[in-house]
């Protein structure tokens, strides 16, 4: 999920993840499009292993509140976002299919 010029990957649940807006810039692509690429597949999809869905306003536990801190400070989610949404390298591969999204 990384390479020269891309978004900074966060860890969480032992995880390597990306928010969407990070895919969003990576790709180069209007704010939404990952979100949509996501919403496509999202049936087919696990949360908890594939993606993660954090309440901003009410994380859920230290871990959730750590990584939505780190997130916000290094702009990664979108200002008026109420959830994160986590996309792991897994579901970010599916999501390429779906979308103009670059391989990473």
């Amino acid at each position: 999920m990384t390479r020269e010029n891309s978004e900074t990957p966060f860890e969480y649940r032992g995880q390597t993840v990306l928010g969407l807006r990070q895919i969003d810039r990576m790709n180069g692509v209007a704010k939404g499009t990952a979100f949509r690429a996501f919403k496509r597949i999202r049936d087919d999809l696990q949360e908890g292993r594939e993606f993660f869905v954090l309440n901003i306003d009410k994380p859920g536990d230290t871990a959730a509140t750590a990584l939505l801190r780190r997130m916000q400070a290094a702009g990664a989610l979108y200002p008026a976002s109420r959830v994160a949404v986590l996309i792991t390298a897994g579901a970010y591969a599916r999501m390429q299919g779906v979308a103009t999204l670059k391989d990473q």
